[in-house]
């Protein structure tokens, strides 16, 4: 494998990570054998000055990026992004403005689904052979679960949460006795964000966000949900309102309010994917618990004991 290949890719996918509040990162001794492996591979190919070895690992990663960590954790200057995306300019029209017309939930939301699905905007960013992703679920849902925005799998299918992200999500809820089914389960935005690697996801920007958030908002006004689910620090901030000091860390396992609702701000499943240590999993477990006492139910003791 190519060293500055390999490297771009932890670089990106650290910095996707950090955008989506993760702090700590659990890494595998087996992990850290294949870098040293890898490494030490390319040191081997490229050093001949057996007195400094080091020199050629300093100049691959010198020619890896100029993008520094402080700077990659900033949307506007992500270089990854290609020039027909740009984070710091306006390249979308303004949010949509529309009235939910009136009549029951499932017309409602049918014109909703209908209007999304044809947004000229929404498929204009598409990727190739990516479809719009609405969101889907039981229109009375005690749980309106928000993600931020559909990934490789989720565009392909046209679904939210059908990737690894949506199979963890799906055992959390059979954790707490409940189904797909019985929940509903929506994005911030409603396409993949387009970027020029072939691999991982970009972060969803602001202006994305802002873009789709009244639909977002539109289905949560047709749900009337007892409880939304903020899931990861794009969904929150989408949420909340946009804030550059805001930790994750700092606002999840509390309660919040959103259009009237409560609202529980937690780690995206894709946290404990990075992330599977114990400690991390009982975190996420006991904002579900709150989520379970919030509608009052039965919760068993060995519920509560998940994780300990």
């Amino acid at each position: 494998m190519n060293l500055t290949f390999a490297t771009k890719a932890v670089l990106e996918e650290l910095t996707r990570m950090r955008l989506d509040g993760i702090e700590k990162v659990y890494i595998q001794d087996e992990t850290l054998s294949c870098l040293k492996q890898l490494f030490d591979t390319e040191d081997q190919e490229e050093v001949s000055d057996e007195e400094n070895p080091e020199i050629g690992l300093s100049k691959k990663l010198k020619s890896v990026s100029t993008i520094s960590v402080e700077e990659s954790s900033s949307p506007t200057k992500r270089k990854e992004l290609p020039s027909n995306t740009p984070e710091d300019s306006c390249r979308l029209p303004q949010s949509p403005v529309f009235q939910l017309p009136e009549g029951t939930k499932e017309s409602r939301w049918e014109w909703l689904r209908e209007k999304v699905l044809e947004c000229e905007t929404c498929n204009a960013e598409l990727n190739p052979n990516g479809k719009v992703v609405f969101g889907e679920g039981n229109l009375n849902a005690d749980i309106f679960l928000c993600g931020e925005a559909p990934g490789a799998e989720e565009e392909i299918a046209g679904s939210p949460f059908v990737g690894p992200a949506g199979e963890l999500l799906m055992k959390i809820l059979s954790a707490m006795g409940l189904q797909r089914e019985q929940v509903y389960i929506g994005n911030i935005v409603n396409w993949r964000p387009r970027h020029n690697l072939a691999y991982g996801n970009r972060p969803p920007s602001r202006e994305e966000i802002d873009f789709c958030l009244p639909y977002l908002k539109a289905q949560l006004q047709i749900i009337e949900p007892k409880i939304v689910v903020a899931l990861g620090k794009t969904a929150t901030d989408g949420l909340m309102g946009h804030d550059p000091k805001r930790r994750l860390s700092h606002v999840r396992g509390n309660w919040h309010e959103v259009m009237g609702y409560p609202m529980m701000v937690t780690y995206h499943p894709s946290y404990l994917l990075h992330n599977p240590s114990k400690n991390s999993k009982r975190k996420v477990w006991e904002d579900f618990l709150l989520i379970m006492e919030k509608l009052g139910m039965t919760i068993t003791e060995k519920q509560r004991g998940f994780f300990l």
